[in-house]
């Protein structure tokens, strides 16, 4: 099952339903007056009919029609619980769907609710979508976009729709389990695990089946993911359970299926130990433990997940069992700075254990603690010296100065977590698919920032740059905080929209400001990187040491400017520095 990794918490609305309604809880206000006469009425054979609402695009103001609570499967209550979900069964009379409902449960939410509230048996009644449309009569190309939150937190509310529906395309927006409920696993038929990813697969299933009354071309979708929901997308083009037909083409965002945190193996003795922080004797008969995980309440049972990360096999085994999905469109990328949101949970443990400070830990120790904290232990130890010399200032790392060395742990958060696998992948579907695989990093640094939303960053003493889901900024008017774009942001997302709905219609991003992206055909390269200015890059790799070089480069700077006369002994010194460190380290390996 897949591993949690910290993510960004969701903030749920519910709108209130008026005849007038004033909505703003995307920063994107919008005054509609509407009677009930005229809400969107949309019928799907075999199952019923949705009342919708309507929303309006960001720019240009276009009605949209919206399905915001649309159930494609049955509540995961009782024995079902830890299943494959149940399709949704046919309803009579009109279902209305014209506001939003639950987002599934997450511990984040679930502890700011009152003591009463945590029993209730609904709160796993989250297993829907939503559909964007301006058109139910046009046949237009698809984009289904699964969230991330690091496979224990986020919905639907996160994505609306006003910027990407300027452009002539249906969006759908699928939850599924979350936690414990969607990834524990005992591999037994009671909790058989990947609940989640089943839940997913049966919202393809439902969009091939229904899309087509909503204005959607079931033959021109187009899968997008996030960080967790590129994990599982991504997983799931090596996957036998797969049909070609879900979708024909890919945009993955900060995240691959090769990421090593993603995966563990201990499904049953991870599955006892939750129900031992839940309250449950963990050494008691399998079959006891599972009727417990079964009835233990919500709240208590997502609490004790918060320590576990499960997923049984790694793209690889599913890859031998099945092979991986090939000839298929891609789009995929990192953004510049994505280690910062793992850098905060590295620096605040390192800081607490006092270890941020003492030279000997820094120089010999503090690598490989790191890799341990993200999950992503080298065991062959070879990651450590490469660091060394090409990421860390080793003289800061001397003087016990961890501030100076943040560029370089930036850098190998980002690549251990993200970037690494990311290019993997790519380098995978280029070999299958030369011409139609594109990738990119996003480096634009706006006037918002996800970084510290929600959360307590300050004791973190460095900022998050181009943080990870940034680029998401621009393609979602959320959060609300970050919704009102200025000038230049808003021609950013302007762009991001022109070249991930051009990519999404014709399975090639363009835009005027980049006519011809080129596509990654050579084993690092070329990429694009997307800034006020879109440029081309040569090697992929540059982005492993981005924050890292641009130091490295400052300090040599510096140097010169208040030693000209000493420029190459500068140079040779410190290189001298690095030899002598990075042969300390391979001492200690």
């Amino acid at each position: 099952m897949f591993k949690l990794l910290r993510q960004l918490p969701v903030r749920h609305h519910s709108p209130k339903e008026t005849l007038t309604r004033v909505v703003s809880q995307y920063g994107v206000v919008i005054k509609r007056n509407f009677s009930n006469d005229h809400d969107p009425i949309v019928d799907l054979p075999g199952l019923g009919k949705l009342k919708g609402s309507y929303t309006k695009t960001a720019w240009t103001g276009a009605p949209v029609q919206q399905f915001l609570n649309v159930r494609y499967a049955e509540p995961p209550v009782g024995k079902n619980r830890f299943k494959a979900p149940i399709p949704a069964q046919p309803w009579e009379g009109i279902q209305d769907v014209s506001v939003r409902g639950q987002g599934a449960p997450c511990y984040g939410d679930l502890k700011k609710l009152p003591k009463d509230q945590l029993k209730s048996s609904n709160l796993e009644d989250c297993i829907s979508l939503c559909v964007y449309t301006k058109d139910t009569t046009a046949k237009r190309p698809v984009a289904v976009y699964i969230h991330g939150g690091g496979f224990y937190s986020g919905s639907a509310a996160q994505h609306p729709p006003e910027y990407l529906l300027e452009k002539d395309i249906v969006l759908v927006v699928p939850q599924y389990r979350l936690g414990a409920l969607g990834f524990m696993s005992t591999k037994t038929e009671t909790i058989p695990g990947n609940a989640a990813i089943m839940d997913v697969l049966l919202a393809f299933e439902w969009v091939q089946k229904h899309i087509e009354h909503f204005g959607g071309d079931p033959t021109q979708v187009t899968a997008i993911g996030q960080s967790a929901g590129a994990g599982i997308l991504s997983s799931l083009l090596f996957s036998p359970a797969l049909k070609e037909s879900y979708f024909q083409k890919i945009i993955l965002h900060s995240g691959a299926a090769f990421g090593s945190w993603q995966f563990d193996h201990n499904g049953e003795r991870n599955a006892r130990d939750i129900a031992r922080r839940a309250g449950f004797d963990p050494k008691a008969p399998l079959e006891q433990v599972e009727e417990f995980l079964l009835e233990v309440d919500t709240y208590t049972l997502l609490k004790a997940f918060m320590h576990h990360n499960l997923f049984p096999k790694t793209p690889y085994e599913v890859m031998k069992a099945g092979g991986g999905r090939k000839n298929i469109p891609m789009l995929t990328g990192v953004v510049k700075d994505e280690g910062t949101f793992a850098l905060v949970d590295v620096f605040t443990i390192l800081s607490a254990l006092k270890l941020h400070d003492k030279k000997d830990f820094l120089r010999y120790d503090m690598i490989e603690d790191i890799q341990r904290i993200l999950g992503t232990v080298e065991v062959s130890c070879s990651v450590t010296p490469l660091a060394v010399k090409s990421m860390l200032d080793m003289e800061a790392a001397a003087n016990g100065d961890i501030l100076k060395m943040v560029p370089g742990l930036i850098d190998l958060c980002g690549m251990h977590l993200i970037k690494s696998s990311v290019l993997r992948l790519a380098q995978y579907n280029s070999r299958h698919t030369p011409d139609r695989t594109f990738v990119y990093s996003f480096d634009y640094r706006g006037e918002h920032t996800r970084f510290g939303y929600d959360q307590d960053i300050s004791h973190i003493p460095f900022d998050g740059g181009v943080h990870h889901t940034n680029d998401l900024l621009y393609l979602f008017p959320y959060p609300p905080t970050a919704a009102q774009l200025n000038e230049p942001d808003t021609a950013m997302a302007k762009k991001m929209v022109d070249l991930w709905t051009s990519f999404i219609v014709e399975g090639v991003p363009k835009s005027r400001d980049l006519p011809h992206w080129p596509a990654f055909n050579q084993i690092f390269g070329p990429y694009v990187h997307l800034d006020r200015e879109l440029t081309i890059g040569s090697n992929f790799l540059d982005e492993f040491t981005v924050n890292a070089d641009a130091a490295r480069r400052q300090r040599q700077q510096q140097k010169e400017s208040s030693a000209p006369a000493d420029r190459g002994v500068t140079t040779r010194q410190q290189d001298e520095l690095i030899r002598r460190n990075l042969t300390q380290q391979q001492q200690r390996v």
